[in-house]
């Protein structure tokens, strides 16, 4: 099989993250000296970097043993046995679902953009929706591991 890796680099995250990350360094600076309000801004500046450092990118990993994920630079991070996989299918995330790590109705979401993911569903019941703006090559990724492919969506 040949490994497939793809990373999704997500501009709505960059954005999203971004701007208040941009906001609160600007505050930091405008704040008279000494404030309490010094440090909430610089903190919540702070807290918006680490986000975005984080969740600016989601990869997908397939070989024949394992599904591996990780978001940003690899400190969120999870894997999956092709051997414990079920079957998958493509999807369409919802607006109420959005982006990110959630639990949804149809399992764990991973995702940094809407709408396109991959359900897979597990021989233990439990499915993992990954969120991909390449559905068909990560399906076919997964067809080459020993994955069944669920084309109707039943």
């Amino acid at each position: 099989m040949t490994p497939y890796r793809h990373t999704e680099t997500s501009l709505l995250n960059l954005v999203a993250l971004g701007v208040p990350m941009v906001a609160c360094a600007a505050a930091f600076l405008i704040v008279p000296m000494p404030s309490p309000w010094t440090y909430l801004v610089l903190g919540l500046a702070v807290f918006f970097l680490v986000l975005v450092i984080l969740f600016h990118s989601l990869t997908i990993e397939i070989d024949e043993r394992e599904i591996r994920m990780h978001f940003g630079p690899g400190l969120v991070r999870k894997k999956w046995t092709v051997s414990g996989c079920l079957d998958a299918r493509r999807t369409k995330t919802r607006l109420i679902d959005g982006w990110g790590i959630k639990l949804t109705n149809r399992g764990w979401l991973y995702s940094v953009s809407m709408p396109d993911a991959v359900l897979i569903r597990f021989t233990t019941g439990k499915s993992v929706q990954l969120g991909t703006d390449e559905p068909e090559a990560l399906l076919a990724a997964l067809l080459e591991a020993g994955v069944d492919i669920d084309e109707d969506g039943t």
